[in-house]
């Protein structure tokens, strides 16, 4: 199989398999109390059969894959065509837990499915529902010890040595779950930070501090390499195993992309799918809630790209040379067939520049619209958003080769991180907020002055060397506007307090102490280690940042997953507006046909017009003609939002007045219509 084709197949798997998992979450919801429990990976693969028991109509089971740790990859399929090999209506892929580590988003996912069987999504679309994407790793959160690891079964030698998983963690103190060990040591890199007896924290010298511990996480040397639990049970990280910026040699990601069977099964299954239109990946991230993010340096520059020499002379390209992308464009478009586009993605495989690593400005457009709606959507819900920000896409990820590979709208959902700590509000402050920054025009933020900006650039951790003056000059300068310093400071990291916790351990200690009833940290207690000595156990537990108590999970999923539905309501749609027929004499007419996208999501997204995937749409013309100008099939490779798009040929009528014009598309429906010749319709 050539290497596009094993592509092709790679993504069809994974669309299939996150649409599965989906499904599934959604049914779990009806079967389990209240919605307010976890499942195991078995028990939600028994819900999502006693779904399709229940819906044997317009539901079917797929059995993508088994896990190296013998779990069943189950994706159930909702919608009026589970009984056809070949889709005419769209389909949206949602996977969850692809991390293996956030059990919410399981839920979540069988909450969906719930949602999808009682709406009008349910027949006018296809969903893939994948509720587990990482189900050896799902099943640590209902075993004891209690471990929050991403990794599956697959063993793995990490340490390099002769051999696989021998040195793992282990519960010396009975209290059910792994922790971390601190040993008193003068050459120590940690101390205890002063006031909050839980927390630890690197000793910072610049600042006269002296470390007085050395930490481990739980354990035993159980392969007395000098390392303790460096060798633990597992595996590949599901969700770091995608193509996209794969990378080679870590301890997570797996030999090569798709090689563990889970990623394999989704790939495959997405690219066997044309009819996907979109997916969902309900875990760590949320691109409904915080847009992609650009600014990543790539391994190219588009700007300064040079032309080996094998190929120089061929372009009448100087090899000492730099061109910008669009230069070279410019110098290979003439070499091309008849018809043949070259585009940046041509361009990028013919000098062999690498991946795009960062989201098209086009896109990012209607990522941040969709973004301010759920924004709105909460608020008119009374749902906060004063929370801890989701995790940024890693690389590997579900999402990042959704969004690259397949070309599609992408989305992500977290549903819960730990809520903002507030610190009391201190008069002698600046009074400015990054959201009160970003409204402000460069006229009023020059206004504040220097004193209130020196406090407010203090106030957000903002580097030393941006002084207030700095600032001011540049603002006055035009170089930075408020609204774009409101968006570099929110991608900074927040400072911590005077006593050095960390603004997200604060807002840990705070649920800890108002919610968990204590129950987030274990109290450092004494331990006689047989290699360490005398030892402290204790320290934070595991799941306690990502995973809000059960007794939560129904508010939080009964608000936030019906806006899968409504962003799924917004995937391209082709129609046919109108057409007409210009007699031109001697039986030849001009022929047009109006193409609309009545949607708001464009077709494709522009990453996919970037990299020509998906497949275009195709307008055709049938009956007794003979085409003389134009072509029988006819691609259309890229339509906005609520845009449209006029297609014309010339015709010669030989017998019959009437045309068929058909659009056909996999995944935006099409239209059908027929034209007598002689009038317009």
């Amino acid at each position: 199989m050539d290497s596009k084709n094993s592509r092709i197949l790679f993504c069809g798997m994974l669309a299939l398999g996150i649409l599965f998992f989906s499904l599934s979450g959604a049914i779990a919801q009806t079967a389990s109390t209240n919605g307010n429990e976890y499942h195991t990976p078995s028990q939600v693969n028994d819900i999502l059969r006693d779904i399709h028991d229940a819906n044997g109509n317009n539901t079917k089971i797929h059995e993508l894959a088994e896990s190296p740790g013998g779990h069943q990859l189950l994706m159930i399929e909702i919608g009026p065509e589970v009984h056809s090999s070949k889709k005419t209506k769209p389909a949206i892929f949602v996977v969850g837990n692809m991390e293996g580590t956030i059990p919410v988003s399981t839920e979540a996912a069988l909450y969906l499915a719930n949602e999808v069987l009682v709406s009008e999504a349910s027949s006018s679309k296809t969903w893939y529902i994948l509720p587990n994407g990482n189900p050896d790793a799902a099943a640590n959160y209902f075993n004891s010890p209690l471990i929050q690891d991403s990794r599956n079964d697959r063993p793995h030698n990490d340490d390099m040595d002769e051999q696989e998983d021998e040195d793992g963690w282990e519960d010396l103190n009975g209290d059910g779950m792994i922790t971390q060990m601190r040993v008193k040591d003068p050459t120590g890199a940690w101390m205890v930070i002063e006031g909050e007896p839980l927390l630890m924290k690197r000793a910072d010298r610049s600042k006269g501090e002296k470390g007085m511990y050395k930490l481990y996480s739980e354990g035993i040397d159980n392969d007395e390499d000098g390392q303790y639990n460096e060798d633990s049970d597992g595996g590949v990280n599901v969700n770091r195993n995608f193509p996209h910026l794969f990378k080679d040699f870590t301890e997570t990601g797996g030999a090569w992309p798709g090689s563990t069977p889970e990623v394999y099964a989704i790939l495959e299954f997405a690219y066997a799918h044309p009819e996907i239109a979109m997916t969902y990946s309900l875990g760590a991230t949320n691109f409904s809630m915080v847009p992609p993010k650009g600014g990543r340096q790539g391994s190219a520059d588009y700007s300064q790209l040079e032309i080996p020499e094998s190929f120089a002379e061929q372009l009448g390209a100087d090899p000492n040379k730099t061109y910008s992308m669009e230069e070279v464009i410019e110098m290979v478009q003439p070499l091309a067939p008849p018809g043949f586009e070259i585009t940046e993605s041509v361009v990028a495989s013919f000098l062999g520049l690498g991946a795009v690593v960062n989201p098209m400005d086009a896109d990012l457009k209607f990522y941040k619209e969709l973004s301010d709606q759920y924004k709105e959507y909460l608020e008119e819900k009374d749902f906060s958003t004063e929370r801890l920000d989701p995790e940024p896409a890693k690389d590997g990820s579900f999402e990042l080769w959704s969004y690259y590979h397949l070309g599609i709208p992408t989305f992500s959902m977290d549903f819960w991180t730990l809520p903002e700590f507030k610190e009391e509000k201190k008069e002698e402050g600046s009074g400015i907020t990054i959201e009160k920054l970003e409204e402000m025009s460069s006229e009023d933020f020059l206004e504040l002055g220097e004193e209130k900006i020196t406090l407010f650039l203090k106030e957000s951790g903002a580097p030393e060397r941006f002084s207030a003056k700095m600032v001011i000059g540049m603002v006055e300068g035009g170089q930075v506007t408020p609204a774009r310093m409101a968006a570099m400071m929110k991608q900074m990291p927040k400072p911590p307090s005077a006593e050095g916790v960390d603004p997200d351990d604060k807002a840990l200690l705070a649920f800890n102490k108002n919610v968990l009833n204590g129950k987030g940290y274990a109290e450092w207690e004494a331990y006689d280690h047989p290699a360490l000595g005398e030892v402290e156990i204790g320290g934070e537990a595991p799941y306690v940042r990502n995973t809000p108590p059960a007794s939560m999970l129904d508010s939080l999923l009964s608000v936030q997953v019906p806006w899968v539905l409504e962003v799924a309501s917004k995937i391209a749609k082709l129609e046919i507006l109108k057409t007409s027929a210009t007699h031109k004499g001697n039986d030849v007419y001009e022929v047009s046909v109006w193409v609309e996208n009545t949607a708001y999501l464009p077709f494709p997204t522009a990453m996919g017009e970037k990299n020509q995937n998906p497949k275009p749409a195709i307008i055709t013309l049938t009956g007794d003609i003979e085409v003389l100008s134009g072509k029988t099939r006819t691609a259309i490779n890229s339509l906005g939002g609520l845009q449209v798009k006029k297609y014309s040929w010339i015709v010669r009528i030989t017998e019959s007045d009437e045309i068929e014009i058909n659009v056909d598309s996999a995944h935006a429906w099409g239209d059908r219509t027929e034209l007598k010749v002689g009038g317009a319709q």
